[in-house]
């Protein structure tokens, strides 16, 4: 029971953080679930509003097309009636051609199509008799005319004038537009059509001037704006021909259509709103999408969920680090200090009798606290790492001097696994470095050999000259080290994974104090492997003779 207690202890806060973390992700996903139905809900509305608006600008320019057309259609043809008064002689067509450049001078338009038409014609409905004040119309494309245009008038018999959008290829090679009006008798039959044909586009300008005229939206919304800075409008026949298009060309999302009567031709008027100006029209305007906003929202907050799993992950990895640690300094300490104890309690009980037992004793002692001192300027090396609190006292070292006092100073820990020291020092070598600091790293590396090579094998420590600095290296006869682990090991607490479950005890900061040192002496380390198939640990310091960084450099990845 004991046991299922500290479990439950050390899995429920995590456990609770986990579940917080999946509720309020769950509760932002709700919030902005309801944030962007209430943004589409707002934003249809202003659409439906905004294409009533369209709907509005369309009927209002299709009644003022109807009716300005009809003023036009008056003005040109009303003076053949007065002329003939239904009966007689008919008229000619020179009265149309003179009136339609009046009516072009009444609205100060300059109206070329409309002034100057294709042809003029006059249909005699008595006797089917064409006349045309121009001959470049051919006599059969003649009799087509008057035959569409009777059947027209025909079919539209209550109307009195209006327009027929003739398609490309039946009367020219292009679509034409016939603009006609019955001449009555007095008897109220007809007796004559009178008319012209023009381009689709010659009512262009006169289209224009009734679309700038007025406003197509109430004042009270649109208030000075103009009709062209808040809409956009066509005019175009069942055939797609456009007759007309307002100068500022909006996109088309806000649109609406009103068909004129088939004596305005079946003209068909679009109005579209312009959407970056839907404030003017709505009351703060057309609402932006909350998508971005709701969607950065929701990452930042799994951005910050996914923060407190690793940072709770990382937590556990320390925790667990820290026991490893803790046991594994524990296990290192415990088998030097068993060591002195008991050769100690047997110098002290007099239980060895001869002076060889004695000196064996004194040279155990001596080993096992030498490893002590090691194992614990270790900890305290790595401890001032961790607090930035590491002093160095930087002096000319003379590195076959160093090298030799470190060696003299393992040799009693080398010699209890049969392990031969030897090493290869270039003349002359000196090096600006802390003395205690370099004695550290060299100790390190020689115990790592010591600690993972076989028994009986020679750890050569080599020193060469490259440039400015100067390359110190450990070779052992060890296994060596994998080129995919060659990186990890220069970090705290990582050991390889072929040594975690081996019998070797260690604290896993021997090589993260040797890069941290050699660090501070703007240096570097890496491992390499040796030509006798171990691995060969180097590092490079300044040479006395060059010049020493002030700041630290990062740790290579090792090479080889």
């Amino acid at each position: 029971m004991p046991s299922v207690t500290r479990v439950s202890r050390r899995i429920l806060p995590g456990s609770l953080l986990l579940i917080s973390l999946v509720a309020i992700l769950a509760v932002s996903l709700v919030l902005g679930y309801h944030a962007l139905t209430t943004t589409r809900s707002h934003r249809a509305s202003v659409e439906n509003a905004l294409r009533d608006y369209a709907s509005m600008a369309a009927w209002e320019y299709s009644s003022v097309v109807r009716e300005d057309l009809n003023a036009v259609l008056r003005h040109v043809f009303d003076e053949v009636t007065r002329e003939w008064r239904g009966e007689g002689e008919l008229p000619s067509l020179r009265i149309v051609s003179e009136e339609l450049s009046e009516v072009a001078r009444e609205y100060r338009c300059e109206c070329r199509d409309l002034r100057n038409p294709l042809y003029f014609f006059r249909i005699d409905l008595q006797d089917s008799t064409t006349i045309s004040l121009t001959d470049t119309l051919a006599a059969g494309n003649l009799t087509w005319l008057a035959d569409t245009m009777i059947r027209h008038q025909q079919e539209h018999a209550d109307e009195r004038a209006g327009l027929v959008m003739l398609p490309a290829g039946s009367l020219l090679d292009s679509a034409v537009l016939v603009t006609y009006s019955t001449a009555y008798s007095r008897r109220r039959s007809a007796r004559a059509l009178y008319g012209f044909v023009t381009k689709p586009s010659a009512y262009k300008e006169l289209l224009a001037k009734w679309f700038a005229a007025q406003p197509l939206l109430p004042p009270a919304v649109t208030g000075t704006h103009r009709n062209d800075s808040l809409l956009y409008i066509t005019v175009h026949t069942v055939s797609n021909d456009t007759l007309f298009e307002s100068g500022a060309r909006y996109p088309t999302t806000y649109t609406a259509r009103d068909t004129m009567e088939a004596e305005y031709g079946g003209l068909i008027v679009a109005a579209a709103i312009r959407p970056d100006n839907a404030e003017h029209l709505i009351i703060g305007g057309l609402p932006r999408s909350r998508l971005p906003l709701i969607v950065a929202l929701l990452l930042i907050t799994l951005g910050l969920g996914t923060a407190a799993l690793y940072q709770l992950r990382r937590e556990r990895q320390l925790a667990r680090l820290r026991d490893d640690f803790v046991s594994g300094v524990s296990h290192e300490l415990r088998t030097p200090l068993a060591q002195v104890r008991m050769f100690a309690e047997l110098l002290d009980s007099g239980k060895l009798r001869t002076q060889e037992e004695r000196d064996r004793s004194l040279g155990v002692i001596n080993r096992e606290a030498r490893r002590l001192t090691q194992l614990v300027e270790n900890i305290l090396q790595f401890s001032r790492s961790a607090r930035a609190t590491v002093d160095l006292k930087i002096e000319r070292l003379d590195v076959a001097e160093t090298v030799g006092e470190v060696i003299e100073a393992f040799r009693p820990l080398a010699l209890a696994k049969a392990v031969s020291l030897e090493s290869e020092i270039q003349d002359g070598l000196r090096l600006h470095a802390d003395r205690d600091a370099v004695s550290q790293v060299l100790l390190n590396l020689l115990d790592n050999a010591v600690k993972y090579g076989p028994e009986g094998q020679t750890v050569t420590v080599r020193a060469n000259r490259a440039d400015d600095k100067v390359h110190l290296s450990v070779e052992d006869a060890g296994p060596g080290i994998p080129r995919t682990e060659r990186r990890l090991i220069w970090e705290p607490h990582q050991r390889l994974q072929r040594d975690a479950n081996r019998a070797v005890a260690g604290t896993g900061i021997g090589l993260a104090v040797v890069a941290e040192l050699v660090g501070l002496h703007d240096g570097r380390a890496w491992v390499e492997d040796a030509v006798s198939g171990g691995a060969r640990f180097v590092v490079e310091l300044p040479c006395a003779t060059g010049s020493l960084g002030a700041s630290a450099r990062p740790i290579p990845e090792a090479s080889g």
